[in-house]
């Protein structure tokens, strides 16, 4: 299955859209809410205390990148940073079409809600990290329903065009 795996990810892709459940995707609205309101306050991530860093704007292209990998991912029912072909984020994003300085990702299997989520990422130091990177500018976010043992997969993008300084 998995040397097949390649060839019937699009497929699978393709037919995954009666997976998206609407109570999983957040609004942008809610999402950048969120987010910055952690981004407000200094927090601790692992041993270091990260200050307070300015608000994420929402990115078109990195939420459209952030959703198809969210259905690789339920397709495959795995949480993983490495893609089906081997891609890496870097890859996944400028297939894209999103010209980056720095970027990150933040991959959550399970959680029911955005709130949950951020908990989660939040007690991970690196996770948290990203969440915290001054140099961060933008984000994508998607939330998708599977079939498989996670059943709700999360990827956010966090990232800063390769033109702009923060």
């Amino acid at each position: 299955m998995r040397a097949c795996l390649p060839m019937l990810l699009p497929m699978l892709l393709a037919t995954s859209a009666g997976w998206a459940d609407p109570g999983c995707q957040p609004t942008a609205e809610a999402v950048a809410a969120a987010l910055n309101a952690v981004r407000s306050r200094a927090q601790q991530c692992g041993e270091r205390i990260w200050p307070a860093v300015a608000p994420l704007r929402e990115n078109a292209v990195l939420a459209a990148s952030a959703r198809r990998y969210a259905l690789e991912l339920a397709a495959r029912d795995r949480v993983d940073h490495i893609g089906a072909a081997g891609d890496s984020l870097r890859v996944r994003l400028r297939e894209a079409g999103y010209v980056m300085r720095v970027s990150g990702e933040n991959l959550a299997g399970g959680p029911e809600t955005m709130d949950e989520a951020l908990a989660q990422w939040l007690a991970s130091p690196a996770h948290c990290e990203n969440l915290m990177l001054a140099d961060f500018q933008e984000f994508g976010l998607a939330c998708v329903s599977g079939p498989g043992r996670f059943q709700r997969y999360w990827v956010l993008h966090v990232a800063a065009p390769a033109a702009a300084r923060p």
